[in-house]
C-alpha cells in the first residue's frame, strides 16, 4: 500500500538513528581494534618469555575489552604512547558521548 510503512522512520531524527546504530556496534569495533592491536604487540615483543606471551594472549582473548584495556594501559611496549592513548581514551570518550546523547534523546 502506498504511503503506509511498518516503521515510521520519518518520526525519528537522523542523528538519533545514526547514533543508535553507532552505539550498538561501537563496543564490537573497540573489541576488534583493541584485541587485534594487543595480540600484535604481544607477538612482536622480543624481550618477553613465552609464558608471559601465552598468559597475556589468554587474558586479552577471553576477557573482552577489559583484558585489552589493561594490556594497552600498563603492558604494551611496541605501540607508540600517543597512538595507544588516542585509541583507548578516544574510544571510551566517543562511546560515553554516544550513550549520554542517546540517554537524553530518548
Amino acid at each position: 500500500m502506498p504511503g503506509v510503512s511498518i516503521f515510521p522512520i520519518s518520526d525519528v531524527p537522523l542523528l538519533s538513528l545514526f547514533l543508535n546504530f553507532y552505539g550498538y556496534y561501537l563496543p564490537f569495533f573497540l573489541y576488534a581494534t583493541w584485541t587485534s592491536l594487543a595480540l600484535m604487540d604481544i607477538s612482536q615483543n622480543r624481550y618477553s618469555s613465552n609464558i608471559f606471551k601465552v598468559s597475556w594472549t589468554f587474558v586479552v582473548t577471553f576477557i573482552p575489552l577489559i583484558g585489552s584495556f589493561v594490556y594497552h594501559l600498563f603492558i604494551a611496549e611496541e605501540i607508540h604512547v600517543a597512538v595507544r592513548a588516542t585509541m583507548i581514551f578516544g574510544g571510551i570518550l566517543i562511546f560515553t558521548g554516544v550513550i549520554v546523547y542517546l540517554g537524553f534523546a530518548l
